[in-house]
């Protein structure tokens, strides 16, 4: 199913979303505000989780002028869902809950870290992308690599901007 999309570029294909959550219950998850929260909100209570059929990408140039080394390319398999009851499921998307509990048994994931951070999207390498909800920022985590207290990459500064620069497609060389 073909879902309205809150993404700024025309050729991102995001799929299989479930219906949005009601803004009530997105209160109450997200009780503190943050940089971002009301796009995230209003992202979650339109479309919840996605598949992105193609892939996305997106650019950290697009956001800083990065360093000597810095990784600039990222992709996006899937948005998680936010499950509207007990024990949800969905043949192609990944819950947030779910995600939570894989990183905290395989990997003893901090409680701290993931009080303060919600596993929004992940790639096709099971790595994912955390939004913080103290800051509003983005950051990326390689799975492996995941530790008590996992070391991050900045992405992006907030979730609307992170949205924005979402793109279907490579750019080109």
């Amino acid at each position: 199913m073909k879902n309205y999309t809150q993404f700024a570029h025309s050729d991102v294909n995001f799929n299989d979303s479930l219906p949005g959550i009601d803004r009530n219950n997105l209160d109450l998850l997200l009780p503190h505000d943050f940089p971002g929260r009301d796009y995230f909100i209003s992202f979650y209570s339109n479309q919840n989780g996605g598949y992105f059929d193609g892939g996305a990408y997106i650019y950290l140039e697009d956001f800083h002028a990065l360093k000597p080394g810095e990784r600039d390319l990222f992709e996006i398999e899937a948005f998680h869902f936010i499950p509207a009851f007990e024990k949800q499921e969905d043949r192609r998307l990944t819950s947030i809950p779910e995600v939570i509990g894989f990183r905290k048994k395989a990997h003893d994931v901090s409680s701290i870290f993931l009080k303060e951070n919600i596993p929004f999207a992940g790639d096709a390498g099971d790595n994912d992308f955390w939004l913080n909800t103290s800051t509003g920022s983005i950051s990326y985590t390689i799975t492996y690599e995941l530790t008590t207290h996992p070391s991050t990459t900045f992405v992006a500064p907030d979730f609307r901007t992170f949205c924005n620069a979402v793109r279907g497609s490579l750019k080109p060389m």
